[in-house]
């Protein structure tokens, strides 16, 4: 999200009660857009408790002007607190 040295913002939402987090991640005044592949975010869990857990995952982007871009995201398995 740094290529072209073009500053990312990064922001994030938690609603503990809904069991949702937010990320967005933003180029502000970015008339190219960035293409490739890589980590885009990490998400640390503080465990609470034994049992599965399940997880999903969606996501939206968008290009320069503000129309859809393709997105992939990786399928997450159950997680298993043990």
């Amino acid at each position: 999200m740094r290529a072209g040295g073009v500053q990312a913002t990064f922001t994030q939402q938690v609603d503990a009660a809904a069991g949702r987090i937010d990320i967005a991640i933003i180029r502000t005044s970015d008339a190219t857009g960035v293409a490739g592949g890589g980590l885009l975010t990490a998400i640390l869990f503080d465990a609470v408790g034994g049992g599965p857990a399940n997880l999903s995952v969606t996501g939206t982007a968008t290009a320069p002007g503000g129309a859809p871009a393709s997105l992939q995201v990786a399928p997450v398995p159950v997680v298993t607190v043990r």
